[in-house]
């Protein structure tokens, strides 16, 4: 592959395994979770147990009963929430799969990480998955007090399908009349349902992710397209962007996605919203997720740790008049 070259070690070895052939595959539903579950054992580290972990379960009334996991740790007193929705491409993925990422935030930036293992197609569909993180932020309003969460400090953030999710939700809560966010946290997002940007020409197939799997898990998905181009699930199309909060947006050099969420980035910045914007190089989709195996990984999380540190201070200082 011409671009090899310009690719980290450690990516070049991993285009030479498994985990590149998917572009191979049929979408098999279950090969592919079961081979993103192997994926997480070899790439991100065993579960971190850094801090304090708490499961609980929602039944919202409209929505299927799911899961949530609360990662605390840091110093007492209320502290913002990052609700954080996992990758996997809608299809896969699990609160297993984004456990290292979680704890490594929670213990790193004195946040609260609410872990959210929403519904996965093709068992259900869209917009189910944005109104069970409504559900989690109606509880955060309710509920998150008694665990230490600021319900005025609310971030949401995902990778791959979970920033497709996330940025879904941060219109959603306009849409809903509800309160503003305190930030999103996108990596890698998926953000328009269109494949025809340059980055998904230059890497459309052998980069760990392929054109053919996006187009097939957009659609399985959604269900119909009737609303593929709607805000809540191209949330690249929203008509105005006034609600949406500060905001960090993660890409990788090689990635079909990338170039969707680097314009989201453009005009959020162009409007008026505060970006923290980096392109990682030599990187591909997926690279957040191997934290165990990448340098690089771990250096975005520790970037993204002080994002957070940082979103939180500013608005301390202001709040006291500094």
């Amino acid at each position: 592959m011409s671009h090899n070259v310009q690719l980290h070690p450690v990516i070049n070895e991993l285009l030479n395994t498994k985990f590149n052939e998917v572009h191979k595959l049929p979408l098999n539903v279950n090969a592919f979770r079961s081979l993103i579950n192997d994926f997480t054992r070899i790439a991100t580290y065993s579960a971190g147990g850094c801090v304090p972990v708490m499961e609980f379960k929602l039944t919202p009334d409209k929505v299927p009963a799911f899961n949530f996991r609360v990662y605390r740790g840091g110093s007492s007193g209320l502290k913002p929430v990052l609700v954080y929705f996992h990758g996997g491409n809608w299809i896969g993925g699990n609160m297993e799969t984004c456990d290292s990422i979680c704890d490594t935030l929670a213990e790193g930036s004195n946040c609260v990480v609410i872990s959210v293992d929403y519904a996965l197609a093709p068992e259900y569909h869209f917009p189910v998955p944005l109104y069970q993180g409504l559900a989690v932020l109606d509880w955060i309003k309710e509920k998150g007090f008694h665990f230490g969460i600021d319900s005025e400090k609310i971030i949401v953030g995902g990778d791959n399908a979970g920033g497709n999710i996330a940025a879904g939700l941060v219109h959603l809560v306009d849409q809903a009349g509800g309160f503003k966010l305190f930030g999103q946290l996108l990596v890698c997002p998926a953000l328009h349902y269109r494949f025809d940007t340059p980055s998904y020409h230059t890497y459309e197939k052998g980069y760990l992710i392929s054109g053919e799997i996006m187009r097939l898990t957009w659609k399985t998905y959604l269900g119909n397209l009737d609303e593929a181009f709607s805000e809540l699930a191209s949330p690249f199309l929203t008509g105005h962007v006034k609600h949406v909060p500060q905001t960090l947006i993660y890409t990788a050099e090689h990635d079909p996605l990338r170039d969707e969420a680097e314009h989201y980035a453009a005009r959020l910045q162009r409007q008026g919203i505060e970006v923290s914007f980096r392109r990682f190089t030599g990187v591909t989709h997926y690279f957040w997720q191997m934290d165990a195996i990448l340098d690089t990984a771990r250096e975005a999380h520790q970037e993204a740790i002080t994002w957070l540190k940082a979103i939180n201070k500013f608005v301390d200082a202001n709040k006291i008049g500094v």
